[in-house]
């Protein structure tokens, strides 16, 4: 009699799982029907530098249907190869852990395939070697080393292609800049990409390249540098150019590297003016300000909203944490270090949040 009933209330949830799932397909068809190879096309491939919002999962299963059949129809054309590889890197941005890196290797594999098919096109080279990058962390030292190599070669084969090639030369930039001695890394040559940035025609590099000689200026703690450059780069036009951005690094270097407050302070708070109500960076830098001034109890709101719309963000969950500490709220804070710890282990942070832990543990 148990097992009956049982299979009672178990068979109605298989079925409407099944049902939903069933939908689910369906509704994936019905948008793939929908959608020709070039209109799939339109939808996934992004420019180097774009920063529009990525297609929704079931636009993406939808895409991916579609340019499947027509890869398979036109198995030589490097245009499907290279929309393919665009799912498969959108794909991975929207998952985490292992099919985030499933995902990687995939869209690796195909960005090399549509690179082969049409080797003088400078955008394949360019996320070939975004998608050689992206790829570091998942695998070994060995393959880390040879992935490096590969993601500069093919960052240099698209400036060779095209020498005004903005996101190609940034990308070569990072690499310079962040890479070791012993592994081609060298400042000087960063600069160098920053440089000729700024010389592109039409200024089309030109807010690229403050923000590649901003961020030097920073690794070499030249700070008046770095702020000249920053500021520059909010009024500067070229392509993907972001006042916000520039104000947001320009905040977050003076406050996180160079450690001063006083002289982020006037970049925050002209960040939070001009960025909108819903933005998580203002929302922070306005807690940090009010956090740093000593008025917690403005700032734990702020801190709060960013948390609960993303669960990740480290620096308001340290935020939070301590004003909650301040407060007197300590129950709460135990519990925000205690999440700080679990989600941070590696943070420098981590080891203080472990002794706020020990300190509050009695309270």
């Amino acid at each position: 009699m148990l097992l009956l009933q049982a299979a009672l209330i178990v068979r109605p949830a298989i079925a409407a799982v099944l049902a939903a799932l069933l939908m689910l397909a369906t509704a994936s068809a019905a948008v793939a029907g929908d959608l020709t190879p070039d209109a799939a096309y339109a939808l996934v491939v992004r420019a180097p530098l774009a920063r529009g919002p990525l297609p929704k999962p079931d636009e993406l299963a939808a895409a991916r249907t579609v340019l499947t059949a027509q890869a398979a129809r036109e198995p030589k054309s490097a245009r499907w190869a290279y929309a393919l590889a665009h799912v498969a890197n959108a794909e991975a941005e929207q998952s985490q852990a292992e099919p985030a890196a499933t995902k990687r290797k995939e869209a690796l594999e195909r960005f090399e395939h549509a690179a082969q098919l049409q080797p003088g096109n400078p955008d394949y080279q360019f996320w070939l070697a975004s998608a050689s990058f992206d790829r570091v962390d998942d695998v070994g030292m060995l393959s880390k080393m040879s992935l490096a190599a590969d993601g500069r070669k093919a960052f240099e084969t698209a400036i060779a292609l095209d020498p005004g090639h903005v996101a190609a030369r940034v990308g070569l930039a990072q690499f310079l800049a962040n890479a070791p001695g012993i592994a081609g890394g060298s400042l000087e040559k960063a600069k160098a990409q920053g440089n000729a940035l700024l010389a592109l025609p039409g200024k089309r590099g030109e807010f690229q390249g403050r923000m590649v000689l901003a961020g030097i200026a920073a690794r070499e703690e030249n700070w008046v540098e770095m702020s000249k450059q920053f500021t520059a780069a909010e009024t500067a036009p070229g392509e993907g150019a972001d006042p916000l951005g520039a104000l947001r690094s320009h905040a977050s270097l003076l406050l996180n590297r160079k450690k001063d407050l006083q002289a982020a302070m006037p970049v925050m708070e002209r960040y939070v003016r001009a960025a909108p109500a819903d933005d998580l960076t203002a929302l922070y830098f306005d807690g940090e300000v009010k956090r740093r001034q000593g008025h917690c109890v403005d700032a734990l709101p702020r801190y709060d909203q960013v948390i609960a719309k993303f669960a990740g963000a480290r620096g308001s969950r340290w935020g939070a944490a301590v004003c909650r500490e301040q407060l007197g709220r300590n129950a709460e804070a135990r519990r925000d270090y205690e999440e700080y710890a679990r989600r941070f282990p590696e943070d420098d942070r981590a080891k203080e949040a472990k002794a706020a832990i020990k300190r509050l543990a009695g309270s």
